[in-house]
């Protein structure tokens, strides 16, 4: 009988677990970091952490804005090549003369430029937003490569761009580009779950013709969704062109693919109407705690991609198996009335 109790209330929990995406991210991060610290002694070093909260914020400020994106039951596949077209005119715009916080807003401003055009493209057209950002993936691309002529971009590092990028540390374990991403998820935290646009953004995911019935603005809030995640984008390339100090004409591919990975491993749902911001952190921890993984155990990092892709089908396995069971657990509530 005991036994029996456990098993039920182990059931219980594990199902809880399935329910809660964003628990089951973070049980996923205590075990990669408890495994990898056994694997290697050099994962759960300072200088260890550090290189793994620097590359994941760049993966956090896009999922981040694909979290917002997808909670209106939208996608952006642009966000990669966003990143790296904005940062090409931020990087241009400094060799020109201008002041340098000029040059990294003219990146930013480039980045949400970008996503409005997406969500004019898909409220005022009609364009899917698979169509409509995979579009906007080519042209962002193809314009970077051109105006390069396959050349990165170089000469545009100033004194102050190096503290800024997180080269230099004036402020010890913390740099300026994970100060920008903790702002980032409280910012977009609170915007989700203090503001109007964060009630409708989650009432269109989840059922956008009850929304539009109710008189929720459903064209604007999309277009902002697509606004917040350029902009996102445009932040990332900024950060990533002084991380690198060069800017590659192949700058960002891929990123949408981790961007898209992080936001499902955190919970948002692709079917719109679930996301958070702490989820998407914590799903970028994931994936950055993986790649870390990967480079710390030799393994070629080929395979980096093929980890993210299994992990992200993986994620969208357990986002299903879990809108099954809230709907199981919906329909077990309610109870039918006999007259």
């Amino acid at each position: 009988m005991a036994m029996t109790s456990k098993t039920g209330v182990a059931g219980a929990q594990f199902g809880r677990l399935l329910q809660n995406p964003s628990s089951g991210a973070l049980a996923l991060v205590a075990v990669l970091a408890v495994a990898m610290s056994m694997a290697f002694p050099a994962f759960p070093t300072g200088t260890n952490a550090g290189n793994i909260a620097n590359q994941m914020v760049f993966v956090v400020l896009l999922a981040l804005g694909m979290t917002v994106v997808l909670i209106t039951g939208g996608i952006d596949l642009s966000v990669g090549s966003v990143m790296g077209l904005s940062a090409g005119i931020g990087a241009y715009t400094i060799t020109t003369g201008v002041p340098l916080f000029l040059g990294l807003l003219a990146a930013v401003a480039a980045g949400g430029f970008l996503g409005f055009i997406n969500g004019l493209l898909i409220t005022r057209l009609g364009l899917p937003d698979f169509i409509a950002t995979l579009a906007m993936l080519g042209v962002a691309r193809g314009v970077l490569f051109l105006w390069t002529n396959g050349v990165p971009l170089t000469g545009y590092m100033l004194p102050e761009y190096y503290i800024i990028s997180g080269l230099e540390q004036p402020f010890g374990f913390l740099t300026v580009p994970m100060l920008l991403a903790i702002a980032a998820v409280l910012a977009v935290g609170l915007l989700l779950k203090a503001t109007g646009f964060g009630r409708h953004a989650y009432g269109i995911g989840s059922n956008p013709q009850a929304a539009l019935l109710s008189g929720v603005p459903v064209n604007r809030i999309k277009v902002t969704a697509y606004v917040i995640s350029g902009l996102t984008a445009g932040v990332a390339g900024m950060l990533m062109a002084g991380r690198t100090m060069t800017v590659a004409p192949t700058m960002g591919i891929g990123f949408e693919l981790s961007a898209i990975a992080a936001a499902v491993i955190g919970g948002a749902a692709l079917t719109g109407g679930r996301g958070t911001a702490f989820g998407a952190l914590t799903g970028a921890l994931v994936l950055s705690i993986t790649a870390n993984a990967i480079n710390i155990s030799g393994v070629s990092s080929a395979w980096q991609q093929v980890v993210i892709g299994a992990v992200l089908l993986l994620a969208v396995v357990f986002d299903r198996v879990s809108s099954l069971l809230r709907e199981r657990s919906a329909r077990l509530r309610i109870k039918p009335v006999h007259v």
